[in-house]
């Protein structure tokens, strides 16, 4: 085990009472975490029972608990790790005897929020965006981090529409007697207010608590871990501001400062060595950190003090900018290279654009592929009509969408053609009009190159309009567009998309080596590569064009700063012209 630096060391061997760790992007937080539970149970004859290290992912728990086994051996098995909402859990299971069948589960809140996006009659192209976007709004109203202000608008939701949804999602959730995540916490800081004695029980068990990743920390959870520390206020909490991402959920980065206000005697380490990243792309970030005002100063330090320039470049749209990090992963043969982009659905696009090239790719929490949504089956029966490399299942798939009445029995057996209907209508003019129209247009995207063929798709024959009056999103339609722009003929693009199954079944078979990790600027954060390639970084893409408050602004500069503090070795950073 390598020795730990000045800085390292003086915050390992903290004993009693509050510390504020503030950790910069690579300087060793985990190590220093680890270290630290050594140091109390080897040096200073701290029992593992008491010591309780919260995470915000199952993840950094395993990971932590893994670390710390290999170190300690049994007496690993005493101690605990868990995120916020395991832990929440677990004291309210022993005082109330809930289970995890009373956590309402992912997809029934999914459909009761849709359902009461539809009852108040809020009308958006994209339900799925909407329900996260309900979804975050209803947590930042329960941890109490957004009052909602009358005759003001939150996105899709009006401040009454939005009241109105709230009081009946509580009230749902009450007569179902089922909890969300942001509940788990609320009735523990309850329980902890109402039952002083079960609160001293928790606080004697858990006499030293350890917070990663302190600046996601939301109101309420502080207020529930100060009252849990008890009067030893044995709290250890480790973050850095500059790293506050997840405002969108109720976190916070002035609870880092208010940690200071509470905890007046609390010693305070910085940690500002950077092992990860090469000089250069510290010497980027912390320049774009600096410009946010409302920040801890911290100064960074490269520790790997050579490297590249960081790379900014144009590109006149998504085709070249996929062909240059191509180019440039072939140039460095780097093998472990992420792209990293703001949106899921961006990373959908890179992820399908980089694979349609060959690439092999890593998406994390990869969604079904685009090709096999409903919408995804519908081009490719449209286009192979349009080749005439069609089957009798393509006709019937299409020929009502949008409708246009034909019946199934006028392709009635395998082989038919879409001239059959013609011949089955002829007695029924109305009908033949309509089956004819369909011949007509087929014929006509036959002789486009299919990005055209898709638009004609979308805004002659309808498809969009036959889209929008189911609610279906357009925005896998708008992403097989642009994917299609990239081929130069329908047999092209269709001979592609059967092949590109199998690269990627291949890829997702093979997810280590060379394999392109695809991912959102929120989900790298934790993980590091030699290589990475930012993409789209255009005003109304990073900042997102939603961010329109100065603390808004703030954060997406927090989230970019996360994004660049991935990259060991190289990094690039590219936006499109016309919007920079």
């Amino acid at each position: 085990m390598r020795e730990p630096n000045a800085a390292q060391g003086a915050a390992i061997r903290h004993g009693d009472g509050p510390a504020l760790v503030i950790a910069g992007p690579g300087s060793g937080k985990t190590y220093t975490i680890i270290r630290r539970i050594l140091h109390l149970i080897l040096e200073l004859g701290i029992d593992p029972h008491h010591i309780l290290t919260l995470t915000f992912t199952k993840a950094a728990a395993k990971e932590m608990k893994e670390r710390a086994g290999s170190m300690l051996g049994a007496d690993a098995a005493y101690l605990t790790f868990g995120t916020f909402h395991s832990v929440f859990l677990s004291i309210l299971k022993h005082t109330y005897g809930l289970t995890a069948e009373n956590i309402i589960k992912a997809a029934d809140r999914y459909t009761m929020l849709r359902d009461l996006i539809g009852k108040a009659g809020i009308e958006t192209t994209d339900i799925c965006g909407a329900v996260d976007e309900l979804a975050s709004l209803i947590s930042s109203i329960k941890t109490g981090t957004l009052p909602v202000e009358p005759q003001k608008e939150y996105g899709l939701f009006p401040a009454d529409e939005l009241t109105v949804i709230y009081d009946r999602y509580c009230e749902g959730m009450r007569r179902a007697r089922l909890l969300d995540y942001d509940d788990m916490t609320i009735r523990c800081r309850d329980l902890f207010l109402k039952e002083p004695s079960r609160l001293a029980l928790w606080s004697d068990r858990y006499r030293y608590i350890q917070i990663d990743e302190f600046q996601d920390i939301d109101p309420i959870q502080y207020e529930t871990v100060r009252m849990l520390a008890g009067e030893d206020r044995n709290i250890y909490a480790v973050g850095d501001d500059d790293q506050s991402i997840y405002g969108f959920r109720g976190a916070d980065p002035h609870m880092m400062r208010l940690f200071t206000e509470d905890f007046e005697s609390a010693c305070i380490y910085r940690l500002e060595m950077n092992y990860r990243c090469a000089g250069p792309i510290v010497e980027a970030a912390s320049d774009l950190i600096s410009k946010n005002r409302d920040r801890i100063e911290k100064r960074q330090t490269a520790f790997v003090l050579p490297g590249d320039a960081v790379d900014i470049r144009s590109f006149d749209g998504r085709e070249s900018e996929t062909k240059a990090i191509l180019a440039a992963l072939s140039e460095s043969g780097t093998e472990d290279a992420a792209v990293l982009v703001r949106t899921n659905e961006l990373a959908d696009l890179f992820g399908r654009m980089l694979s349609e090239r060959g690439a092999g790719v890593e998406m994390k929490g990869r969604r079904k592929d685009i090709y096999d949504t409903e919408t995804g089956k519908d081009i490719r029966a449209y286009l192979r009509l349009a080749s005439d490399r069609y089957d009798r299942a393509d006709i019937l798939r299409v020929m009502n969408r949008p409708e246009r009445h034909i019946g199934r029995e006028a392709y009635g057996s395998e082989g038919s053609t879409l001239k059959d209907a013609l011949r089955y209508y002829e007695r029924i003019p109305e009908a033949g009009k309509k089956a004819e129209e369909l011949l007509q247009d087929v014929n006509r995207m036959g002789r486009m190159k299919p990005a055209a063929a898709i638009r004609y798709l979308r805004r002659v024959v309808g498809y969009d309009g036959y889209l929008a009056e189911r609610g279906i999103p357009l925005k896998d339609i708008e992403t097989i567009t642009e994917l299609a722009s990239g081929y130069g003929s329908i047999y092209e693009w269709i001979r592609a998309i059967d092949e590109r199954g199998d690269r990627c079944t291949a890829a997702d078979r093979d997810t280590k080596g060379s394999s392109i990790k695809v991912m959102t600027l929120h989900a790298c954060k934790g993980l590091e590569f030699d290589e990475v390639f930012i993409a789209d970084v255009n005003k109304g893409i990073v900042p997102y064009h939603r961010a329109t408050e100065p603390s808004d602004i703030e954060e997406e500069r927090r989230l970019l700063y996360v994004g660049m503090t991935r990259a060991k070795r190289k990094l690039h950073l590219f936006y499109l012209t016309g919007n920079r």
